[in-house]
């Protein structure tokens, strides 16, 4: 099938969904990295429909499973019972799943309408970095060493993370001349191989701003893009959105901006830390802590000067522009000393 083409999208939606009543309209989605994804009109609903090919659709030359649409589509039946249902509200929640063809790496989703990406969000607030603290920090205690929760195993996602990731950074550091760069690369990659092994609780895996959709008067929020959840660590969760929130505060054009994300950021840890409740000291000890510390660095540095530059916030900037070197010297810094950035980013 060629899913580029409307009307063969249109009657795949058709076949799929036999109530669903097509206008014949498709559009392409922008904002994701990873998939190809189309709006479907129809008379009363449109739906979204996601594809995912065997590399990443913004980046083609990486390869990465397509199994990772099963993923996701196995993780958003979860939320239709319990436990996960019981986390699953009108006003912070992921879409509806309403149709998965596994051979042909495809689902259609519940259209969420027209909600903005967060980092589109002219003035993210507390509000937002509440709610989602609090969902993401149950998510994580809900799930802690659930049985059923193991058999979503995305072990093919966390080795591509391994090699385009987390073992990128000794090089990325060495073409920049930091002496440092072996043994801060050694760090990372032993993390990307840590999270090959058993986990602690079910992760959403892709938590960025672009994975948060929310309306303008933030009552509704939506989290999409499942397909790297996988039983793993907490620390993955929690540094991956505090590194695009730190970027996003960098790189803000103004300071009332800097400060709502400033602001959100602190909300988000303390509504995470709360909901963890009593089994914060399993689930973000102190060695989950060192790891998001190390999380965070490679994430701003695979954004900044490595696979991920292109489309984002550092898009088109050399190396050696002070905004660049003033990120990479961050990650660095999160490198060689996780705790001391946990200590300052944490509210007293």
């Amino acid at each position: 099938m060629d899913f580029s083409n409307p009307a063969e999208l249109v009657a795949f939606v058709s076949d799929a969904l036999p109530t669903f009543k097509s206008t014949g309209e498709a559009r392409e989605l922008s904002g994701g990295n990873l998939n190809y994804v189309w709006r479907v009109f129809g008379e009363r609903q449109s739906v979204v429909v996601k594809h995912a090919p065997p590399f990443i659709a913004r980046v083609p030359e990486i390869p990465i499973s397509p199994q990772r649409i099963r993923i996701e589509a196995s993780v958003l039946r979860l939320f239709e019972v319990p436990p996960l249902q019981l986390l699953a509200s009108d006003d912070i929640r992921p879409p509806r799943l309403l149709y998965a063809d596994e051979k042909r790496h495809t689902i259609i989703l519940e259209d969420v309408g027209d909600l903005v990406h967060l980092d589109r969000l002219e003035m993210p607030g507390m509000d937002i970095g509440s709610k989602l603290g609090s969902f993401f920090g149950q998510l994580h205690r809900s799930t802690f060493q659930h049985r059923s929760m193991e058999t979503i195993d995305n072990l093919a996602i966390q080795q591509t993370r391994l090699e385009v990731q987390y073992a990128s950074i000794g090089a990325l550091l060495s073409s920049l001349g930091f002496s440092s760069a072996e043994e801060l690369g050694e760090k990372a990659r032993k993390l990307g191989e840590k999270y090959l092994t058993k986990g602690k609780c079910l992760t959403m895996g892709d938590l960025w701003p672009r994975s948060v959709l929310a309306d303008t008067d933030r009552r509704q929020i939506r989290i999409i893009d499942w397909e790297f959840a996988h039983y793993g660590r907490p620390a993955q969760d929690v540094a991956h959105f505090l590194a695009h929130l730190w970027m996003l505060g960098h790189r803000a054009p103004s300071a009332a901006q800097r400060t709502g994300i400033m602001q959100l950021q602190r909300a988000f840890i303390e509504g995470y830390m709360s909901a963890l409740g009593p089994a914060q000291k399993l689930l973000f000890n102190e060695e989950e802590i060192k790891d998001a510390g190390i999380h965070f660095g490679a994430e701003i540095l695979v954004r900044t000067i490595g696979n991920f530059q292109n489309g984002y916030l550092y898009d088109g900037l050399p190396p050696d522009h002070p905004k660049v070197r003033a990120a990479v010297d961050m990650a660095v810094r999160c490198l060689e000393d996780p705790l001391a950035l946990w200590n300052e980013q944490r509210p007293e």
